[in-house]
């Protein structure tokens, strides 16, 4: 029925950046491939090809861009030369930062930037997992930890329960896939004095480690290596684990998720900004950048730690708090919403509306009535909402395809919106609620920037929109004055 909706995504791996930008959108890609009308294609260098496989799924296209032209409009001639032209880019790439904004405009093609160093401006959306200041203009930025992507496997353990306590804690220290500073070597020394924990070592793919250190582990006792291991057994490895040592980059986020306290050293700039936000929060114990980490140190904070239940304990609480493993899949729907479009519904719509309205999938949860309308109040009613000039009033759409109603009643001196929406009864069970809300509340951003809350009601018994309204970033509390509701609201930066 569609054209295959085509998403670029520009990332570098390897042993000097290691494979955190891979992560992170691999685990978006992830998402966005278990729909059947989408295609991706991955920009990468050379470097990164061989890495690609251990994180991207396999119908996902790789193409390798010339090294002595890597800007946008390198990665444009290399898509071109595929025949691809993409709908939507996702960059998880520093440098030319600037450019990608300019050509994305340019071209029209929306562009969501992974933004660590807060330095987007023009971009359609900017992911700053770290918090960051809010966007200006027409720009939307997801700021704060909901926002994380984090691999299927990881988000998968976070739902399940913690395993059952060892008599001897297990330490997990892993510092990616490259450890482009050398921390696993320290670590290894540090393990020496660590006899009364078992410990796992997880040395990366692309991670080099003096062959003696490699040699003296395996004859202690208590420690355990783990050779690259894929994506799938790391996740295990530290959801077994009851403390950890590693990097600030993607995994810090990993060990918050699978309810693991940890130590954290510094081995990158664009760590600094989300190592602190989680100090200030309490979630982790941060020993420093890795030119002030020594083995003795890291012993030191290991076994403080380690006899510390109450602090460890402390810890998971505030991880959970922060991380819920659903990042990927949030930053996959704003991506497919940003294919989206909306067109402002007219008299002509009106008989549609009615039977969308009162399908039962729809009505089953509707707060104004139990009884479905006649057609005759139902077009009145149309035709009053059409005349409110506080009234946004809209169809969803893919293409001519419309998937999704939605209305937001203005309050102008309240500045708030309240929000009513449905799908059209074909594309139930589809995932199309959340990318039909978000592509819905990106327009009411662009034509009432003055709206800074939205508000909805939500059956207590409809979970698929109460999850819809979590993931859209709504706060949800029992309604006050309204039995077996929940009251929802938004603010928007």
């Amino acid at each position: 029925m569609f054209a295959p909706i085509k998403i670029a995504i520009r990332a570098d791996s390897g042993p000097a950046i290691g494979t955190g930008h891979f992560a992170r959108v691999a685990a978006v890609a992830d998402i966005l491939l278990s729909r059947d009308d989408l295609e991706i294609a991955l920009v990468t260098q050379e470097e990164g090809i061989e890495l690609a496989a251990e994180y991207f799924p396999d119908d996902t296209r790789i193409i390798s861009i010339d090294p002595d032209d890597l800007g946008p409009d390198g990665a444009m001639r290399a898509l071109a030369a595929q025949e691809w032209t993409p709908d939507v880019i996702i960059l998880d790439q520093y440098g030319w930062l600037a450019e990608w904004e300019l050509l994305a405009a340019g071209r029209n093609i929306p562009l969501l930037i992974f933004d660590d160093f807060d330095l987007a401006r023009r971009a359609d959306i900017m992911v700053r997992p770290h918090g960051g200041p809010k966007s200006q203009g027409k720009a939307i930025s997801l700021r704060g930890p909901a926002y994380l992507p984090l691999s299927r496997f990881v988000a998968a353990l976070a739902k399940k329960e913690a395993p059952d306590a060892q008599e001897r804690l297990k330490l997990n220290i892993c510092f990616g896939g490259s450890d482009p500073t050398g921390e696993t070597a320290k670590a290894l020394q540090a393990a020496a004095g660590l006899e009364e924990l078992d410990v796992d070592v997880v040395i990366g793919p692309s991670a080099r480690i003096d062959p003696t250190l490699i040699d003296a582990a395996e004859q202690m006792r208590h420690v355990t290596l783990h050779s690259a291991p894929n994506q799938e057994e790391l996740a295990e490895l530290i959801f077994e684990a009851d403390l950890a040592l590693g990097a600030g980059g993607v995994m810090l986020w990993e060990r918050l998720c699978l309810r693991v306290p940890s130590l954290v050293i510094a081995i990158a700039e664009n760590q600094q900004a989300q190592i602190d936000m989680m100090v200030a929060r309490g979630a982790i114990r941060f020993l420093g950048n890795h030119e002030q980490v020594t083995p003795e140190k890291i012993t030191q904070a290991i076994k403080q730690l380690a006899s510390d239940e109450t602090r460890r304990q402390a810890m998971v609480k505030i991880g959970q708090e922060l991380v819920d493993g659903r990042g990927a899949m949030r930053l996959a729907s704003w991506t497919y919403a940003a294919t989206l479009s909306n067109r402002d519904i007219t008299s002509n719509d009106a008989v549609n509306l009615f039977n969308w309205r009162t399908d039962d999938r729809n009505w089953e949860h509707n707060f104004e009535s139990t009884e479905k309308p006649e057609l005759e109040d139902h077009l009145a009613w149309v035709s009053r909402k059409l005349a409110d000039p506080n009234c946004v009033f809209q169809l969803v759409m893919r293409g001519s395809e419309p998937l999704g109603v939605v209305r937001f009643d203005i309050d102008v001196r309240a500045a708030s919106a309240y929000l009513s929406i449905y799908l059209v009864p074909k594309w139930h069970g589809r995932k199309m609620g959340l990318p039909v809300y978000l592509a819905a509340e990106r327009a009411l951003r662009l034509s009432h920037p003055d709206i800074k809350k939205i508000i909805s009601r939500v059956h207590n018994t409809n979970k698929a929109s109460e999850r819809l309204h979590r993931d859209a970033g709504f706060k949800i509390s029992v309604s006050q004055d309204q039995r077996d509701w929940l009251d929802t609201s938004k603010h928007l930066d």
